[in-house]
């Protein structure tokens, strides 16, 4: 083929490109599909939003105990969250392809989807157990006020026997919702929220006569929270009407276990993808604490609320990934792209509420932590500077949800790691430590970080999305 007309056929389809992704925003399709993904997306952010605030609410209760008892509990979840992350790397695999098969009504594939989904689970507590007991045993390396350290370890000992009953709630939870049980997932995420704040309010305070555990309350009621959980879920997967196709199928050991190491294969990059950018946010707490613990705790309540956020979106990520499993089903393009464009669309807009908010209200929402003007005069300022990136936070991650549905998953982690740790970061360092910027140096290089994944991610899925001829 000759240059000329090389290029003459690249102009043609270029154009007709632009004319059909015109005519896809001016008509209905878009607007049908964003609605569809609202509603499903809606439990499913309702669902997360119960479990983020159970951090919330605890995070206000270790607030009335004091700064010290605040800054441990912040610091000791940011080991708690590092040992996890492989864990919510590997499960976020999971959505896709039961949906895939679920959507198909295939009994046999979603019984080994299931089982390998199990599996998976209980190595990831074996391996993420001894990672947690690891850091909680070398967690003076940390070099945090001695203080916060003794209450810090004492926390996360109590926290280690609550690892398998977080685990396997993960693995359900991802398993159910993909099922598109979304509401049921929902009404037990609130159910869990209201038992662990009841709790928390008895033992922390010691209210009602019972005894006064501090911090330490909050470690042991989230394995009792999240152990309900798992017995209500469990009993959605074994007793729902709609699953009777699956259970009545029987399946391999060998079928299960190749599944599982796929999952395992697929997971390995996708949680490497997650470790790289949250242990970049876990070593910004690090070296905040290493300024002082006023610092810390005000990073702690500025953390604290952008997690409220990002979970919300993490609603319509996984709504999305679903959206795009049963557009797998049929190996329909059309619907791929209209999901992943759905999912985009509704992300920022959502987000688009707590821009607002952070921008022109931060000191209010600050003052729901706590009274202490030093320490809320600066929570103030992070989180203005959060609004400025929230909208960026929505696109990365939806997009990177996305780019995980089409199983692309090993140049996201390579992204992040450019984003975070060879710019981000050593910016903020440069700007905290040596600049005297304390914690806002940090988080300005967290607004350039998460500015440059988002424009990464969002122009990768919309190049796979030209470039590859099936998925």
């Amino acid at each position: 083929m000759s240059t000329n007309r090389y290029n003459s056929l690249i102009r043609h389809n270029s154009s007709m490109n632009t004319k059909w992704m015109k005519r896809l925003w001016e008509g209905r399709s878009l607007k049908r599909e964003i609605k569809v993904a609202f509603f499903l997306a809606l439990p499913l952010m309702v669902g997360e939003l119960s479990s983020i605030l159970t951090g919330v609410a605890g995070t206000m209760m270790a607030g009335r105990l004091g700064a010290a008892p605040l800054a441990a509990s912040g610091v000791a979840g940011v080991v708690f969250v590092f040992s996890m992350l492989f864990v919510w790397g590997s499960i976020r695999m999971l959505p896709t392809p039961v949906a895939e098969a679920h959507e198909l009504r295939d009994g046999e594939k979603v019984r080994t989807l299931v089982g390998a989904s199990l599996l998976m689970g209980l190595l990831l507590t074996v391996f993420c157990t001894i990672l947690l007991w690891v850091g909680t045993s070398s967690f003076h390396l940390l070099r945090q006020d001695p203080e916060v350290t003794a209450l810090s370890v004492q926390y996360l000992h109590i926290i280690l026997f609550s690892m398998p009953a977080v685990i396997l709630f993960a693995v359900l939870v991802n398993l159910v919702d993909a099922f598109t049980f979304v509401r049921i997932t929902m009404f037990i995420s609130i159910g869990g929220l209201a038992l662990d704040i009841g709790l928390n309010w008895l033992l922390i305070f010691g209210n009602a006569g019972w005894p006064a555990m501090g911090i330490n309350a909050i470690a042991l009621n989230t394995g009792i929270t999240h152990a309900v959980m798992c017995l209500a879920l469990g009993f959605v997967l074994w007793k729902h009407p709609e699953l009777t196709y699956f259970r009545s199928v029987s399946t391999s050991w060998k079928a299960i276990w190749d599944r599982t190491l796929h999952f395992i294969r697929q997971g390995i990059p996708s949680a490497l993808q997650m470790v790289v950018e949250f242990s970049a946010f876990g070593a910004g707490t690090i070296l905040i604490g290493q300024i002082s613990k006023t610092e810390q705790a005000a990073h702690q309540i500025a953390i604290n609320l952008i997690s409220l956020t990002y979970v919300t979106i993490m609603g319509v990520s996984t709504a999305g990934m679903i959206r795009i499993g049963q557009a797998l089903a049929y190996q329909n393009k059309a619907r791929i792209v209209l999901a992943g464009l759905g999912t985009l669309f509704l992300g920022i807009l959502i987000m688009s509420v707590p821009t607002i908010v952070f921008l022109f209200a931060p000191g209010s929402v600050v003052g729901w932590y706590m009274e202490d003007p030093t320490v809320v005069g600066i929570a103030t300022t992070l989180v203005f500077m959060a609004g400025l990136f929230q909208l960026a936070d929505a696109a990365q991650a939806t997009s990177i949800s996305l780019l995980r549905a089409l199983n692309d998953i090993k140049i996201p982690a390579l992204i992040s790691f450019i984003a975070f740790w060879l710019i981000g970061l050593p910016l903020g360092y440069w700007l905290a430590m040596l600049q005297g910027w304390n914690a806002q140096g940090i988080w300005v290089g967290y607004l350039i970080a998460l500015l440059i994944q988002a424009t990464w991610f969002v122009y990768r899925f919309f190049q796979l999305l030209r470039t590859r001829s099936s998925f």
